[in-house]
């Protein structure tokens, strides 16, 4: 029996492979560690199968550089030195030593093109690793802060700014720390400019919480062009108990002859996504994809938006922020603009006439429900909610009892998808002394759809604890989902805004932002590496940055969805931003006699070209 240190498995007389938990970091060179040593560790996890073992571990002075796994290069060095660090790291996903990220090849390959390509491999080795992507990301993501601390480095006010932001010391930082744990504004102006730099440098990285301000950008733009949005969406995909799902996880499921009897159970079922997490992210995509393209009729390929009629009418373009439950499951909130949608003004003119208020009932009625005949309180508390439900296929409507069939079908997935129930770890908080509901539940009854002269409207609603729903959504995708319309009422006129900042919400702050800087800073001074200004700032924003994504939580379907570029938001449109500055810069040097007007004058003007140019 012998034991390879390298890649940490036995082999024994026989040519077998014995498996062993994981060893850790072992001295490959067996230059500290003797073989008696490492024979030791090996034994001391077979002899116990339920935990993981003990760790030998040799101490490096050579680090890992901050950026990834570099590339061997032809030296002199030793072979430890030379090898590839990501196949050293990941034994196992790299049993050989070889062919690691960046690893010398003829053709060179990417990291990202790399990762991707690892993720989709045939044994799902890659895929189900419960570190690797996240090392992958967190390396992209390094690398994206640098780049996106390089361009800000370049803009004109960051050389305004470099010296004051080089004069702040670990003590300004505290004393801003302070300020804010007592929630007092910040007093130090060069704070605020470091902060004000970190958070634009911090607005180019992907998966960090500022840069939803440009989705926000990107809402208002739409709105601009095409009104305010006519519907908010929320899909919340079954991904454990679909079937769909479990086929993208590897499951053998006949999707022509399926039966709900047959396949995996509900516990296999959810180790399949939990343990899948490309699976889960790709199921997502392709299950929203299909939902817009068939359902909401609605397809957008290479800057071209096509449309037919869907379930909710024609719509003209789509915004929707992908978003992480607790258990890491991904959600869609999503804004919808139908065509030929009234402006706010036209709006409230027609809602003054009963043939137009009418006519919403009727959308509302076919597209909107919040009620079930013979679901009662009653009938609720006495029906069990049937958890397995979603793993099942729509009623087939070829057949001449589809409609008893989809009523039905639909009764059972409000029992199970659509009732709210509150809780403390989901809805209720204290407000003014007492628990409320923050979703404003049990919400008002109403014994019809109604539509009112200011815009307030409502679903039948006789049961106060079901969420009003898409029917044609939940008995296509058998999962939770939600549904408004946008009337431009008193109760929906500001919604369009409201919506806008809860689908680009960030994370609640865990952290004192001021602190992190704090702790930044004192390393950014005990560890200089330049002597240039410019330089040296560009380090600290790209630290200060970092430090900030550290603190961020994702989970791991959307750190696999940002991998494979898939990003997240669903939009319909190509976005274009527009940089004012150089704009007025260019406006005051052209015309002097505007030079006294406010930006805010400079910008209207821009708008009022922007509309000329449309």
């Amino acid at each position: 029996m012998l034991i390879d240190p390298s890649i940490l498995i036995i082999i024994d007389d026989d040519g077998g492979v014995i498996p062993l938990h994981s060893l850790g970091v072992s001295d490959t060179q067996q230059s500290q560690m003797s073989s008696n040593d490492l024979m030791a560790y090996a034994l001391a996890n077979l002899s116990d199968a339920s935990k993981e073992g003990g760790y030998a571990v040799r101490p490096s002075t050579k680090a890992i550089p901050d950026f990834g796994f570099a590339r061997p290069q032809a030296s002199k060095e030793s072979d430890m030195q030379q090898r590839n660090l990501f196949a050293a790291a990941y034994p196992v996903l790299f049993p050989y030593g070889i062919g690691g990220m960046e690893d010398a090849r003829p053709n060179r390959v990417s990291f990202k093109d790399h990762i991707r390509w690892a993720l989709q491999y045939y044994d799902k080795h890659f895929a189900t690793h419960h570190s690797f992507i996240f090392v992958a990301f967190g390396i992209l993501q390094k690398r994206n802060t640098m780049q996106s601390a390089y361009l800000q480095m370049r803009r004109q006010d960051f050389n305004v700014d470099s010296h004051s932001i080089s004069l702040l010391t670990v003590a300004d930082l505290k004393q801003a720390e302070l300020q804010e744990t007592q929630k007092e504004p910040i007093s130090n102006l060069a704070v605020h400019l470091l902060r004000k730099h970190v958070v634009a440098t911090n607005g180019r990285v992907m998966g960090s919480d500022h840069a939803q301000a440009a989705y926000r950008g990107m809402i208002w733009g739409t709105c601009l062009f095409l009104g305010g949005a006519s519907l908010w969406v929320t899909i919340n995909p079954a991904d454990i108990h679909d079937p769909v799902a479990q086929v993208f996880a590897g499951e053998n499921i006949d999707m022509d002859k399926f039966s709900s009897t047959l396949g995996p159970d509900a516990n296999h079922c959810a180790t399949n996504i939990a343990s899948n997490p490309y699976a889960a992210a790709k199921y997502f995509r392709f299950i929203i994809l299909t939902v817009l393209d068939t359902l909401f009729g609605i397809k957008s390929e290479r800057g071209y938006v096509q449309s037919t009629i869907g379930i909710l009418g024609q719509l003209v373009a789509y915004f929707g922020v992908v978003e992480a439950q607790g258990r890491g499951s991904l959600h869609l909130h999503m804004l919808l603009w139908l065509r030929h949608s009234p402006n706010s003004t036209e709006m409230h003119n027609l809602l003054q006439s009963f043939n137009f208020r009418d006519r919403i009932r009727t959308f509302i009625k076919a597209n909107i429900h919040a009620h079930i005949d013979g679901l009662t309180e009653d009938t609720i508390r006495l029906t069990p909610r049937d958890s397995q439900l979603p793993y099942s296929r729509p009623p087939d409507p070829r057949n001449p009892t589809w409609l008893q069939d989809n009523a039905q079908f639909e009764s059972r997935l409000v029992r199970s998808q659509q009732i709210h129930t509150c809780t403390r770890a989901t809805c209720l908080h204290v407000k003014n002394g007492q628990l409320s509901c923050k979703r404003r539940a049990p919400w008002p009854r109403s014994d019809e759809d109604f539509v009112e002269p200011n815009g307030n409207w409502g679903p039948k609603h006789t049961v106060p604890y079901i969420n009003a729903y898409c029917p044609n959504l939940l008995t296509s995708m058998h999962c939770n989902n939600d549904i408004k319309l946008n009337t431009n009422g008193c109760e929906t006129k500001h919604i369009a805004w409201y919506l806008t900042a809860y689908t680009t919400k960030n994370q609640q702050p865990t952290h004192n932002t001021s602190a992190l800087l704090a702790s930044t800073m004192a390393y950014h001074k005990d560890n200089p590496k330049y002597n240039d200004l410019c330089q040296c700032n560009k380090l600290l924003l790209y630290r200060c940055t970092n430090v900030l994504n550290r603190q961020m939580e994702l989970s791991a379907p959307q750190v696999v969805s940002y991998l494979m570029g898939w990003d997240d938001t669903f939009q319909s449109h190509h976005y274009v931003p527009l940089f004012t500055t150089p704009l007025l810069i260019a406006l005051k040097r052209a015309f002097p006699e505007f030079r006294s007007k406010s930006n805010v004058q400079y910008v209207i003007i821009l708008g009022c070209m922007a509309r000329e140019l449309r």
